[in-house]
């Protein structure tokens, strides 16, 4: 009789408590501020042809574990000419991140995206950069 009065109170307890679940497609839950979501390229200029912080080195592919990063330089510039990541196989570690020495590479607080095919989620420099210009000491 004391176990079905211990359950009995379990269940009145929770049945008159505040829910924990949201109403996913209509009420969004805050993103923590260290969430992670997508990896966006940190732009220094905007305009017809942007300047990316970024100087192709290819660090953060060489360090990423999925090899889901792929970086070639430009000639002649330290911009790179194609800046890939394809989502489909990112762990979001925040690994590229970590480990670019030029803090070129910022993760955002965007975690929803949805494809109908593979490519999708292939991502280039165009699609990758942030729309507005970073601020050299300026935290976010």
């Amino acid at each position: 009789m004391l176990g079905l009065l211990k359950g009995l109170k379990t269940t009145l307890k929770a049945f008159f408590s505040k829910p924990v679940t949201v109403m996913y497609p209509y009420h969004k839950m805050e993103v923590a501020p260290s969430g992670q979501g997508l990896i966006r390229l940190r732009v220094t200029e905007l305009g017809n042809k942007p300047v990316f912080k970024c100087t192709a080195c290819g660090i953060c592919a060489k360090n990423c574990p999925q090899n889901c990063i792929t970086v070639k330089k430009m000639k002649d510039e330290k911009q790179p000419d194609i800046y890939k990541v394809d989502y489909s196989y990112c762990i979001f570690c925040r690994i590229c991140i970590d480990t670019c020495p030029f803090d070129a590479l910022e993760q955002t607080q965007e975690y929803e995206w949805v494809g109908e095919t593979r490519d999708y989620f292939v991502h280039n420099k165009k699609d990758l950069a942030m729309d507005k210009v970073f601020e050299e000491g300026k935290k976010e």
